[in-house]
């Protein structure tokens, strides 16, 4: 039997309600009033977990999964959005640059009472950099430009660079610590085995954050308990469950009808209808998510190779209703966009403000693609001529599938009408291409074996951090087959990412940083479309929610307390 959200819910509450009665509620008073211990928060998302293994993970929900599981150096936190300590309680730095030195908790333990230590960062960190060109790639852009990880004594790291490098901390940020006696095992095959451990088939997980996972599904209810061992804040619940929707009506629902007491990101066709009720609080802020028209930018492609061209890609970002698409498929909830970072690094100086997106003018699209020789053929699609050599390709209509995932936390499918029936009236059929589940969407776009051959073009969705590093990676050739999802292959563009990565003066990176942007805008492996909005909801009966440091601080499900 299938189990709606409800259902699910209902199943959780009767487990969980033993231990909750047994640890009973508490208030404690601090510095901010009184705070009343107790209850399950009830936290409900259209967003998966789609792995509790970090080398493996690309959805932004997993990322938070890890926050609360495992220990950080330092973490982002309030007020607004700040690095503060997290396992480190303090650091320094040589007068080089070289050398950081950080002091950790004292006396801490894992989740299953065995020791915490430096050493078990220093195995993290240098079993990520020993096999940092392929099965720890995606966790080790964090550590560009380290040398090794030293560990002198329990309570201390070391932590030297190759050269000086400026964003020390915010990189430090996504480094997660892993128990080496758990994971230590696994580094057979050449590193490859870290790829296949699941920790999901070995619950409760180990971990030194927050909490433990007691049970895990990708698309039902995974449940958050409080590791008694944390070092910091203890959480004011006695446990958090996150549950998936795959119909985020059935999750407004419940919301509603006092089922779930969070809901991460509300539709945006709902959000103005739950503001109007008095049970319920809206939350709307900026956001860290940026929506894309994916292209398949791997050099090497067999077919549709205009697809390639950054002209091409100009038509149809001319053809692109980014205004119908805000208000039809985000409700107003957005924002047109052309940038790669996001919004919320805007602050921080790292967006560059000329990059603009390219007004609708689908004249303008028809012109450019005259002007290329792609003539209108029957039934209103145009033809792009024979070509020859390597990579010949017989005529054949400007014609091109478009993959959209089945877990985004918008409506891909509405946004792909719009699209579609824009793109015809330059001459390009679009049709659909079903992505599945974010895993299976991303073997669509890496196959075959990493190769990037098969696809043409995809919708999807890219939630990054506020310093520029990690984004900007994402389009290097060493993030292929690991975060990359468009192929693009550019030397240039690599050299440009590994100067910036070592650039200590800020004003100087950021004018590098700006220059890459522009550069991206340009060759356009993405047709960036909006900036989404933050919209949160939760019952009043709950209080103390951070809606933007989900992601970035273990106080997104540490801090919500009963009102």
């Amino acid at each position: 039997m299938r189990l709606t959200g409800s259902m699910r819910l209902a199943a959780v509450a009767v487990m969980l309600a033993a231990a909750v009665a047994a640890c009973g509620g508490s208030s404690t008073t601090g510095g901010g009033g009184t705070v009343k211990k107790g209850g399950i928060l009830r936290i409900g998302t259209v967003g998966e977990i789609d792995s509790l293994n970090p080398f493996v993970a690309i959805e932004s929900q997993s990322t938070n999964a890890f926050v609360m599981e495992y220990p950080q150096l330092v973490q982002y936190g309030p007020p607004g959005i700040t690095i503060q300590g997290d396992l480190a309680t303090s650091w320094t730095s040589s007068k080089s640059g070289l050398v950081w030195t950080f002091h950790l908790h004292p006396h801490t333990l894992w989740s299953d009472g065995k020791p915490l230590t430096s050493a078990d960062v220093a195995w993290t960190g240098n079993t990520i950099l020993k096999y940092q060109s392929g099965p720890t790639a995606t966790q080790a852009a964090a550590l560009a430009g380290i040398e090794k990880f030293t560990a002198p004594n329990p309570s201390t790291v070391v932590i030297t660079y190759t050269k000086p490098i400026g964003n020390v901390l915010a990189q430090l940020e996504q480094f997660f610590i892993l128990p080496e006696h758990v994971w230590g095992k696994y580094t057979g095959g050449h590193g490859a085995d870290l790829k296949t451990y699941l920790p999901q088939q070995h619950l409760p997980t180990v971990t030194g954050g927050p909490y433990v996972i007691s049970q895990y599904q990708e698309h039902g209810t995974t449940v958050f308990k409080p590791n008694p061992h944390f070092y910091g804040p203890k959480s004011n619940a006695e446990a958090v469950t996150l549950t998936y929707y795959t119909n985020p009506t059935s999750m407004v629902a419940d919301l509603e009808a006092g089922n779930l007491d969070f809901v991460d990101q509300v539709p945006f066709s709902a959000a103005k209808t739950l503001s109007g009720q008095s049970s319920l609080a809206v939350q709307v802020g900026s956001s860290d998510e940026v929506t894309n028209i994916t292209f398949n930018s791997n050099p090497l492609k067999p077919k549709n190779r205009e697809l390639l061209n950054p002209k091409v890609r100009e038509a149809l970002e001319y053809a692109t209703p980014r205004a119908q698409i805000v208000n039809v498929v985000f409700n107003g909830f957005a924002k047109p966009w052309a940038n790669l970072i996001s919004e919320q690094s805007v602050s921080a100086g790292w967006v560059d403000p000329s990059v603009k997106p390219l007004p609708y003018d689908p004249s303008k699209a028809n012109q450019i693609l005259d002007s290329l020789g792609y003539k209108m053929g029957s039934g209103g699609i145009r033809e792009v001529p024979a070509t020859t050599g390597k990579f010949a390709q017989a005529a054949h209509p400007m014609s091109y599938q478009i993959m959209v995932p089945s877990t985004l936390d918008f409506d891909g499918n509405r946004q792909f009408l719009i699209l579609q029936a824009a793109y015809k009236k330059i001459g390009v059929n679009l049709s659909e291409l079903p992505g599945g589940d974010s895993s299976q969407a991303y073997s669509i776009e890496t196959a075959p074996n990493g190769k990037y051959l098969n696809f043409d073009m995809a919708t999807w969705d890219w939630a990054g951090y506020i310093d520029p590093n990690f984004m900007l990676s994402v389009l290097t050739k060493a993030q292929w087959n690991s975060w990359s999802d468009t192929g693009f292959d550019n030397p240039q563009y690599d050299a440009w990412y590994a100067e910036q990565s070592t650039m200590v003066n800020q004003k100087q990176r950021r004018q590098l940083v700006w220059k890459m942007e522009r550069f991206i805008a340009a060759q356009r492996p993405y047709i960036q479309l909006v900036n989404e909005e933050l919209v949160t909801a939760h019952d009043k009966q709950w209080t103390g929610f951070q809606p933007q440091l989900g992601a970035y601080c273990k106080c997104y499900y540490t801090a919500p307390h009963q009102g």
